[in-house]
C-alpha cells in the first residue's frame, strides 16, 4: 500500500503550477484513514487503524489522529471483542477504486503514474476480486495515453484532434479546467476548487469558461467562508480544552499529553509551510492553524470583492456576440461580423474568440480585397498568332487525294519524255552542225 501510495501521491500528479490536476492526489488522502483494521471491544466501540502487533495480552492499533498525525494505542486483549481486518489487496485498491477515465482527459504527464498504480496493483494482486476491473482501466488509460501523445484531448466526452486543439486552445483549457472545478466542488473539495479556478483565470482568462467559471467562484466562496469560520471557533475551543486537560493531566500522563499536541502542532505548522512554499495561493483546510485560517479568511474577503467587481454579464453576452460573429463569418458575411466583432470586444477586450476571429476578419477583407483590385485591372489584348499561308491549289482540288489533271505540269510522265528527246535531238544536232562546219573549213583551204 505504501508503494502504490507514492506512485499517485506524488508532487507532480498532486501539484501542477499549485493545483490539483486530478482527485487521485484527494483520494488517496481519504484512503489511508479510511481503509483501516477495526478493533471491536466488548463494550461496543470500535477503533480503526492499522494493527501493528498482536501478542498473548494486547494489540498494538496505530491509530489517525487528524490527517497527518498517528497515535499507537496499545489494547488488553481481555477487553477486545474482534477484530476485523482489511485484506491488503483491498487496502491496496482503495485509493484507486475512483480513478478511471472521465470525460475529460488527463494532463500529459499523469497517465504514467496511473498507469504505473494500476500494473504495480495488477503485479502484487493478481488474483484479487478487482484485478479485472483494474485491467480494463489499465488498458482504456493507455489506450488514451497514445491519443494524448499524439495531441489529441478528450473534452465532454468527445475527441478533439491535435488540429482542432492547438486552434482553440485557450477554449478547450478553459472548459476543462471549468469542468474541473466543478468536479471538486461537487465532492466538497473548495479549496481545490479553487486552485483550478486561479489556474483557469492565469492561462485561459479570456476563454468563453471564464465568465461561467467567476460567477460559480462567488458561490464556492460564499459556502467556504462559513466553514472557515466554524474551523476557527473549533480551534479555539480545541486551544481551551487542551489547556484543561493539561491542567489536569498529572505525572507520565502529562509528559505524553503534552508531547502528543507538540508533535500535532509542529505537523500542522509544517504540512502548512510546504504548501505556503509550493506557491499555492489557497492554504488547506486540513490541516487547520489558526495562521491557515486567518489567511484563509482574508483570502475569501478580498477574492469575493474582486470577483463582484466583474462585469461577469457583459462578459456572457460579449461571449455570445462573438459566436454570432463565428456563424456569420462562416457565411462570408464581412460587414455583420465585423460589427458584433466591434460591440464583443468593446464589452469584454480579452474575450479570446473575438480577438481571434478579428485576425480571421481582417485575413479575409484583405482576399477580398485583393480579388477585387485584381478584378478591376483591364485585361490585355491577346497577341493574335500569325496565319500559315496556305500553299497554292487548284480551285478545283477539293479532295485531299488529287486527280491527275491537278498534279503539276513539271510532274506528269509527258514533260519527262519531251525533255528526254530535246536531249537527244540537241546531241544530234550538234553532230551535225561540227561536221558542216568540218566541210566548210576544208573547202576554204584549197
Amino acid at each position: 500500500m505504501h508503494r502504490l501510495a507514492c506512485l499517485l501521491h506524488s508532487p507532480a500528479l498532486m501539484l501542477k503550477n499549485g493545483f490539483l490536476s486530478t482527485t487521485i492526489g484527494a483520494l488517496i488522502l481519504l484512503a489511508a484513514g479510511l481503509r483501516a483494521d477495526t478493533v471491536i471491544l466488548k463494550s461496543g466501540e470500535k477503533i480503526e487503524g492499522k494493527v501493528l502487533s498482536d501478542t498473548d495480552t494486547e494489540l498494538t492499533v496505530s491509530v489517525q489522529i487528524t490527517p497527518t498525525i498517528k497515535d499507537d494505542r496499545v489494547i488488553k486483549k481481555t477487553e477486545v471483542d474482534r477484530v476485523e481486518k482489511v485484506m491488503p489487496d483491498e487496502q491496496a485498491w482503495a485509493p484507486l477504486a475512483a480513478v478511471a477515465p472521465g470525460r475529460d482527459s488527463l494532463e500529459r504527464e499523469n497517465y504514467d503514474q496511473v498507469i504505473t498504480a494500476l500494473g504495480y496493483f495488477l503485479g502484487t494482486f493478481p488474483k484479487s476480486a478487482h484485478a479485472k476491473v483494474a485491467q480494463e482501466r489499465l488498458e482504456q488509460f493507455q489506450v488514451e495515453q497514445k491519443r494524448i501523445e499524439r495531441g489529441d484531448v478528450k473534452m465532454d466526452g468527445q475527441w478533439l484532434d491535435k488540429e482542432k486543439v492547438q486552434e482553440e486552445r485557450a477554449q478547450i483549457g478553459g472548459h476543462i479546467l471549468f469542468n474541473r472545478m466543478k468536479a471538486h466542488a461537487s465532492a466538497g473539495r473548495s479549496i481545490e476548487a479553487m486552485l483550478v479556478f486561479d489556474q483557469l483565470e492565469k492561462n485561459f482568462g479570456g476563454s468563453a469558461s471564464y465568465p461561467d467559471a467567476v460567477s460559480f467562484t462567488r458561490k464556492i466562496l460564499a459556502a467556504l467562508r462559513p466553514v472557515v469560520e466554524q474551523q476557527q471557533a473549533r480551534l479555539k475551543h480545541k486551544a481551551e480544552d487542551d489547556k484543561q486537560r493539561l491542567k489536569i493531566a498529572m505525572g507520565a500522563e502529562k509528559v505524553q499529553l503534552e508531547a502528543l499536541l507538540k508533535r500535532e502542532q509542529t505537523a500542522n505548522e509544517a504540512a502548512v509551510s510546504a504548501v505556503e512554499k509550493s506557491g499555492a495561493k489557497w492554504l488547506p483546510l486540513q490541516p487547520a492553524t489558526e495562521r491557515s485560517m486567518a489567511s484563509l479568511m482574508t483570502r475569501i474577503i478580498s477574492e469575493t470583492t474582486r470577483l463582484n467587481g466583474l462585469p461577469v454579464e457583459k462578459m456572457v453576452q460579449s461571449v455570445k456576440t462573438a459566436e454570432t460573429a463565428a456563424a456569420e463569418l462562416a457565411k462570408n458575411d464581412i460587414a455583420s461580423a465585423e460589427k458584433d466583432l466591434a460591440e464583443a470586444s468593446s464589452a469584454w477586450p480579452k474575450n479570446e474568440l473575438a480577438e481571434r476571429l478579428r485576425k480571421k476578419l481582417a485575413d479575409m477583407k484583405k482576399t477580398e480585397a485583393a480579388a477585387k483590385t485584381e478584378a478591376g485591372k483591364p485585361k490585355a489584348a491577346p497577341t493574335p498568332k500569325p496565319k500559315a499561308t496556305p500553299a497554292p491549289q487548284s480551285a478545283e482540288v477539293t479532295e485531299e487525294v488529287k486527280t491527275p489533271e491537278a498534279v503539276a505540269f513539271y510532274k506528269k510522265p509527258f514533260f519527262f519524255i519531251t525533255l528526254v528527246a530535246l536531249a537527244a535531238f540537241g546531241s544530234i544536232a550538234a553532230k551535225v552542225f561540227g561536221k558542216i562546219r568540218a566541210t566548210q573549213r576544208e573547202d576554204s583551204g584549197q
